[in-house]
């Protein structure tokens, strides 16, 4: 897989993750109360909220090398 192609995979993957939040938080944020965070509701927010974070970051490294490779 060429370093385009795992670009264009984590940015698919991104999107999806985007639709998730925005789908998610119509539904269930009223049911998220910042005072008690123990619930199944945060649980799955937090697991997602961690991929995104782990996706976006790799988006990042992946520009980077693709940006040095055209710079060499």
């Amino acid at each position: 897989m060429t370093m385009t192609e795992k670009l264009h995979d984590l940015t698919v993957q991104k999107m999806k993750l985007d639709k998730f939040f925005s789908m998610f938080l119509e539904k269930f944020e009223r049911q998220m109360d910042p005072d008690r965070t123990d619930t199944p509701v945060w649980k799955l927010y937090r697991t997602k909220l961690k991929e995104y974070e782990k996706v976006d970051h790799e988006i990042k490294a992946t520009r980077y090398w693709i940006n040095k490779e055209r710079n060499v």
